[in-house]
């Protein structure tokens, strides 16, 4: 892999920001604002990521074509002694609201989501999609240079397909697939994304990260948050989710687009290494975010899963809408006890599927490749920043979005700090990350905020040693007869 130093290096000539003047490579300027972690080679064979930062100064008051904000939808919520019942997807608007934003996100788009044609920032001219900075400098996850997605999540087969009775960690198989799928990704599945904001978010996020690369701080009904945050109505967020899963692993997955990506070099012995390289990689999951100031916690998620076996002739008619969430539904287990567990309200499900969808916990929302013990508000509710320009260590100094032991399993204090709701700025549930600073449900930003504190306190990123995020079982029980061993010896 070419290392952090050498691609500094092979950018020692840089564009100016804003017209401002040309700036160094080693500095935040340059670091903030650069494409990729690993520079496309002279000759590609494939597209060339370019990151788009040229955020607006302004935009309107109002979005017109935000035509989801004038859908009568009801984001209310009852209790005891009233009846309690979960969102229907049909027949309460919840169906249209999802549509309408899909609608949005897919003008101008390429009908198949081609590999040659990526991203278009540009719909009509004019640049309505912008990325987040500083996510091209951590060398394990950051931004690959064909389409920017960045590592997320491993999944595991079990993400994909149903099995009666297993696990929520165990690999599940298909009756009739073949040995070889069986064995030869016994470390999961990588996933890589790529999100957008449009103008409004976009705008924020020119305020919160300036040309110079160094995040800001500002003030918002008395507390200090990034300078641009929070969001304006009228943000909408939208994430590509590529995996590696192969078709005959997945069959439903057949004929979704195939993007090359620059991602970690796999081999059965050893998993995935920090070498990277283009390899091919299929379109699973769309997400998008809205901020609607009639939600109780200003934003809602929904996310939609690819079906080959759907009709239709291009890849937007192939998305199936898996649901949309509005709030964590903290009075229902485990924010909660069984006993005082209420049905799920800030969830609307698509009952209709036809895919397997693992959902999140307690059946909250989740997409096909994200974490089934969380769900898509609780997660990104976890958006937090550590003060004084120093790097965000989850469940150190800000709270941890990815899991926790005993997440979803039982009641406990800290299944009810993740799965309650809350609205910018307020900090972090149960005081115990009290100085972290709320990023208004970006998980992108949290990157950005914590590679921007590694560039500040270590002036170099984190080293990548093992990308692995899951050890195969055989592994695991060998890791555990060597510690059993060195125990008995000493």
């Amino acid at each position: 892999m070419q290392t952090v130093l050498s691609a500094l290096v092979a950018m020692a000539v840089m564009t100016p920001l804003w017209g401002q003047a040309p700036v160094k490579p080693d500095s935040a300027a340059s670091l903030a604002f650069r494409d990729a972690v690993v520079s496309a080679p002279k000759k590609p064979s494939t597209p060339v990521f370019k990151l788009s930062h040229d955020y607006p100064r302004s935009v309107p008051d109002t979005c017109p074509e935000c035509t989801w904000l004038n859908i009568n939808v009801n984001f209310g919520t009852k209790f005891p002694p009233q009846k309690v019942e979960s969102p229907q997807w049909h027949g309460q608007h919840w169906d249209e609201y999802i549509q309408a934003i899909l609608d949005y996100v897919k003008q101008g788009q390429d009908p198949q989501l081609s590999n040659d044609v990526g991203w278009r920032t540009k719909v009509d001219g004019k640049t309505r999609w912008y990325n987040v900075p500083w996510m091209a400098y951590d060398p394990t996850a950051g931004r690959e240079y064909v389409h920017g997605t960045t590592n997320e999540r491993t999944a595991t087969v079990g993400d994909f397909l149903k099995a009666p009775g297993s696990g929520p960690h165990v690999q599940f198989f298909m009756a009739g697939m073949t040995e070889a799928c069986k064995t030869e990704y016994p470390w999961g599945f990588e996933s890589w994304s790529v999100g957008y904001y449009n103008e409004y978010g976009g705008y924020a996020l020119g305020h919160t990260v300036p040309p110079t690369g160094v995040p800001q701080m500002g003030e918002y009904l008395g507390s200090a948050v990034p300078a641009g945050l929070p969001f304006p109505k009228g943000t909408v967020v939208v994430k590509v989710l590529t995996s590696n899963v192969p078709v005959d692993c997945v069959p439903f997955l057949h004929g979704s687009p195939e993007w090359m990506v620059d991602r970690h070099k796999y081999t059965k012995a050893k998993g995935y290494e920090c070498d990277r390289e283009v390899q091919s990689d299929h379109v699973v999951q769309v997400d998008v975010a809205v901020v609607d100031p009639r939600s109780p916690s200003r934003w809602v998620y929904g996310t939609f899963a690819y079906d080959g076996d759907t009709q239709g002739n291009t890849f937007w008619d192939h998305l199936v809408p898996v649901g949309l969430q509005w709030g964590s539904d903290p009075w229902t287990f485990p924010a909660v006890p069984e006993s005082a567990s209420l049905p799920l309200q800030q969830s609307a499900i698509n009952t209709d599927i036809g895919t397997f969808q693992h959902l999140g916990c307690k059946d909250r929302l989740a997409g096909p490749v994200d974490n089934p013990q969380s769900s898509c508000t609780s997660c990104h509710a976890s958006a937090y920043a550590a003060p004084k320009g120093v790097a965000g260590v989850m469940g150190v100094n800000v709270p941890p979005s990815f899991g926790f032991d005993g997440m979803c399993q039982s009641y406990s204090l800290e299944n009810a700090a993740y799965f309650q709701n809350q609205s910018f700025p307020q900090r972090f549930p149960g005081g115990q990350y009290s100085d972290a600073f709320s990023l208004d449900t970006s998980l992108q930003l949290a990157v950005a905020f914590t590679q921007y504190g590694y560039f500040n306190t270590d002036h170099a990123p984190q080293a990548c040693t093992d990308p692995n995020q899951i050890k195969p079982a055989q592994q695991k029980v060998e890791m555990l007869l060597k510690m059993r061993k060195k125990a008995v010896t000493k």
